[in-house]
């Protein structure tokens, strides 16, 4: 699959570089814990993207209807980023993971549609 990233520590990115599970998942250990970093995947039918938040805590987000500003995202720790990532590989679609939560990103962020529910 192809992945990007952007390690905020190193200044060192990735653009839709073919990697395997394996280079995936090293890729995403080395990922410094700094605001700024994140991985991504495309292909999975839709890019999905895991940005650090703050200590074991990465913003899970899926681009789900571009044309209404429309993504799906949740929090994820760093095991469950993992895990995300193996299922994808192993071939999950990405919209199909649970505990998604629909967010207009031109009208609020994730904290403020979690704490409208």
């Amino acid at each position: 699959m192809k992945i990007f990233l952007y390690d905020a520590e190193s200044d060192y990115e990735l653009q839709d570089e073919e990697l395997n599970l394996e280079q995936a998942i090293t890729e995403f250990y080395e990922l410094s814990d700094i605001k700024g970093s994140f991985f991504g995947i495309k292909n999975v039918p839709k890019t999905i993207q895991f940005t650090w938040e703050e200590e074991d805590k990465w913003l899970v987000d899926v681009l789900y209807d571009m044309k209404n500003f429309i993504c799906l995202q949740k929090y994820a720790s760093y095991d469950e980023c993992v895990e995300i990532i193996k299922s994808l590989f192993d071939g999950q679609a990405s919209d199909k993971i649970e505990g998604f939560v629909k967010v207009n990103i031109m009208e609020s962020d994730l904290d403020e549609t979690l704490a409208n529910l």
